[in-house]
């Protein structure tokens, strides 16, 4: 059983931010968590120079401007949660990425929901530093949407794919996605591309393809034995981002799922793969 009981959503009190809210209250709701809003003052350069603390307070008023914030953030959605009992608001400050993945540490949540900055092409542009700071440094899982007001949030969740790579770190990424779809009644299927198979084949080369087919197959089946899982497996040719996105398009999947390991790899292929995965994704990504 999936385990989602404490929920941490930074905010910056933008309109993607609010965008966002919806879901994260469905997932709350679904999994009857706890909501804790997050909103980081970023530290500038200054304050960690070598003034002193009165002429530091005397150039800008830390406290004050910690208050103001926490006003602000006391009445930042709260129509989208009034009906969840167990929400809590915080104001810190400091880089915030590096904020967000300690408290996260600390409270030990059980998944950071956060947004891109934008749908479509515009969320191809770009995915954010601070987004990628996170996901690339929480320990747990990091949700990130589309903006998409039509998916699970108000739809229900029926199909989930989860991106696999041939590597032992998969297996918590498979019984990460195997537990939410089962949480939804939704279909797994499980997306491994090989860039190799792309385009036509001569005669001399169908063994060879052949065997990476059946070695691919062969791995995901060790990879789900030991998760424990029995989803559906789905070999794609072409490049990595594109061949899960476009299962995920085919599938009109809800949610797509990538492992940590290969993000954390200094030169895994789903490292810079992940980014494009999450930026391109017609759908939610979670990176496990």
């Amino acid at each position: 059983m999936l385990e989602v009981r404490r929920i941490l959503f930074p905010v910056d009190f933008s309109e993607r931010c609010s965008a966002a809210a919806s879901h994260v209250a469905a997932m709350a709701r679904k999994f009857d968590a706890k909501i804790t809003l997050l909103h980081v003052i970023r530290t500038p350069r200054v304050w960690y120079g070598d003034l002193p603390p009165e002429e530091l307070q005397a150039l800008i008023d830390i406290e004050r401007l910690i208050r103001d914030r926490q006003v602000m953030l006391s009445a930042y959605l709260q129509q989208e949660f009034r009906d969840l009992p167990d929400v809590e608001r915080i104001v810190d400050r400091g880089e915030p990425a590096h904020a967000i993945a300690e408290h996260a540490r600390k409270d030990r949540s059980h998944l950071i929901m956060m947004p891109t900055h934008g749908y479509g092409p515009f969320r191809r542009m770009l995915l954010g530093s601070i987004t990628a700071k996170v996901l690339h440094d929480a320990e747990c899982p990091v949700w990130t949407d589309v903006h998409d007001e039509i998916s699970f949030a108000r739809l229900g969740c029926q199909s989930v794919i989860c991106a696999v790579d041939l590597r032992d770190e998969m297996v918590s990424a498979l019984q990460w996605a195997s537990a939410f779809a089962a949480a939804y009644g939704a279909e797994l299927t499980l997306v491994h591309a090989i860039p190799a198979l792309a385009g036509p084949a001569r005669p001399s080369e169908m063994r060879f393809r052949s065997y990476l087919v059946d070695s691919a197959r062969e791995y995901i089946a060790d990879l789900q034995q030991r998760a424990g899982t029995a989803a559906t497996v789905c070999i794609q040719a072409g490049k990595i981002a594109q061949a899960v996105n476009t299962a995920a398009a085919q599938r009109a999947a809800e949610l797509v799922v990538i492992g940590q390991g290969c993000i954390h790899e200094t030169l895994g292929r789903l490292r810079s793969n992940a980014y494009a995965i999450i930026r391109e994704s017609p759908c939610p990504v979670v990176r496990v």
